[in-house]
């Protein structure tokens, strides 16, 4: 489980940084990346579920996994949004800019919280 919020949080990173490559030729490049994130948080929510863990640990593990599903269901939506109306990618992402930031910080408080509690139980 340690094994894997270290790489959600490597993907965080990195999802960070490719968000600087906007108006070039990967510009949709985190796109795939979000994709990992999201299939790394459905195996840390069920992780988290089927085992014993409880408290605070077990809740900020489920907060970090649902907000890489609720990335990846704002994603899902914005493509078919694209597909359906005559808008780009890029200006459907835009226009769901604000939930991601507080997806983003649900995600971050999700990760910090695990990364603390996984350190002091040694897991």
């Amino acid at each position: 489980m340690k094994r894997t919020v270290s790489l959600m949080l490597v993907l965080a990173v990195v999802i960070f940084l490719s968000g600087f490559l906007k108006y070039t030729p990967f510009e949709h490049i985190s796109l795939f990346l979000f994709l990992l994130l999201a299939i790394c948080g459905v195996k840390l929510f069920y992780s988290a579920n089927n085992t014993e863990i409880s408290g605070f640990l077990k809740l900020f593990l489920v907060l970090t996994g649902i907000s890489t599903m609720i990335f990846m269901f704002l994603i899902v939506n914005a493509i078919i949004k694209t597909i359906y109306t005559s808008v780009s990618l890029s200006d459907n992402l835009e226009l769901l800019e604000g939930v991601f930031y507080l997806t983003s910080l649900i995600f971050l408080i999700g990760i910090i919280g695990s990364i603390i509690y996984l350190n002091r139980k040694r897991l």
